[in-house]
């Protein structure tokens, strides 16, 4: 019997164990943090006696001192979704990646294919693992995987019909010694693909345009700034092959990045035969996920928006391009080693109020007064950050996007927004 040691042992880990041990696998757990009864967390030596494999959740960092253990033996290491992946059975694979905007379009490609009459199936980063579908036996005609650059870091098989990489900006440099090397974990997409398969591509990003010149793929690509491609949006309306569809303001999804989503979506059903018809039911039926520039209501004539979601500097100036307005900015949380400098220079003139709070509030403080960005104040609390920018004077819009992690306060950044937006709904009280 092989053995095989699954590291970290939250959602992804506990699938990908039982998916092991379906496939005849003897396994052993290790966790830093969990108290199990089989912990081989203090066991030295024994970890690697007669190891075959290591599954390493997307928590498990590449520099691990198991995984490098592992990797000076030889043991063969892979991903959660490289092991779910490698025995899922599906009609066609779409996999997305990018630094944000994956959920959204995960669950824009959803609805689009559901209105075609496709039967499809999320997983992935959304919080589904792919071992997991594959335990509960599901095969289905179309498989959309969300691939964060954790779970494709070792991925070797992963061969989706339809990759899409929607956007690139520093994030989790925590995890990454260098901006490269979280650029080339998400290029892992491409590694399994050839000329009969898609890549979907944002074709305003110079990285991106340079690396399309180097894979043996059928680019489409998508851009928020030049009619490229067979989706183009241009005066605030969507065009197909240069054919006027239907006006952008139909689409309850506000945005130039839920435009951007919404054509590169629109691409793929393209090719997979979408009508007319049906893409224009699409605009006009989406609705966007929560926690992402959600409109959380008005009061007092000040409208409040929760973008918990926006955990890096690229989510948070995209939602302060989307809300417009005399902005009031709550920002701050767990720290993800971001260069906030270039993030207040950018926003001059468009933010006219800024309070911080959380872990990385001095931080982010320092960086602001270092530019000279100086209506900025930090606040204990979120309340009090709420509290703050309701009452001061000239801001009608109140934004909250941390542009930071919410694991400083809470425990993921649904809860984080579902607190800002009770705080908002006290203000109605």
């Amino acid at each position: 019997m092989k053995t095989a040691l699954v590291m970290g042992i939250q959602a992804s880990g506990i699938s990908a164990s039982n998916l092991l041990a379906k496939l005849g696998y003897e396994v052993r757990l290790y966790d830093d943090k969990l108290e199990l009864e089989n912990n081989y967390r203090d066991r030295g030596e024994e970890i690697y006696k007669n190891l075959d494999l290591i599954v390493v959740s997307p928590s498990i960092p590449y520099d691990h001192p198991v995984v490098k253990e592992g990797e000076s033996r030889n043991i063969k290491i892979i991903s959660e979704l490289e092991l779910g992946a490698s025995q899922l059975k599906a009609g066609t694979i779409i996999a997305v990646t990018g630094t944000n905007g994956k959920t959204t379009t995960v669950d824009m490609l959803e609805k689009m294919l559901k209105i075609m009459g496709k039967k499809v199936r999320t997983m992935g980063n959304t919080g589904y693992p792919v071992s997991q579908v594959v335990l509960d036996g599901e095969e289905p005609e179309y498989a959309i995987i969300e691939c964060s650059s954790f779970q494709l870091e070792r991925t070797y098989t992963l061969h989706p019909k339809y990759s899409l990489f929607l956007n690139l900006s520093p994030d989790h440099m925590d995890r990454y010694e260098r901006y490269e090397d979280y650029f080339n974990a998400k290029k892992r997409i491409f590694n399994m693909q050839n000329v009969t398969d898609y890549a979907v591509l944002n074709y305003d990003l110079r990285q991106i345009r340079e690396l399309a010149k180097h894979l043996p793929i059928t680019i489409k690509w998508v851009s928020s700034k030049e009619q490229k491609g067979d989706v183009t949006v241009k005066d605030n309306y969507f065009y197909v092959k240069g054919q006027p569809l239907i006006s952008a303001r139909e689409s309850r999804a506000r945005g130039e990045h839920n435009r951007f989503n919404m054509s590169a979506v629109m691409s793929v059903a393209l090719s997979l035969g979408a009508t007319k018809e049906q893409l224009i039911s699409f605009i006009r039926e989406y609705r966007v996920l929560p926690h992402r520039v959600e409109f959380v209501g008005s009061v007092d004539g000040i409208s409040y928006y929760n973008d918990s979601k926006g955990t890096n500097i690229g989510a948070c100036l995209s939602a302060i391009r989307t809300v417009g307005g005399n902005v009031g900015l709550i920002m701050g949380g767990s720290d993800k080693k971001e260069d906030f400098c270039e993030f207040f220079d950018e926003v001059y003139g468009k933010v006219k109020y800024v309070a911080v709070s959380g872990a990385n509030a001095e931080k982010i403080y320092g960086s602001a007064m270092k530019v000279g960005f100086t209506d900025i104040t930090i606040t204990p609390t979120l309340d009090e950050a709420v509290k703050l920018l309701t009452e001061k004077e000239g801001i009608d819009t109140v934004l909250f996007s941390p542009a930071s992690a919410s694991f400083d306060r809470y425990s993921s950044y649904q809860e984080r927004g579902d607190y800002f937006k009770n705080r908002v709904y006290a203000l109605k009280a």
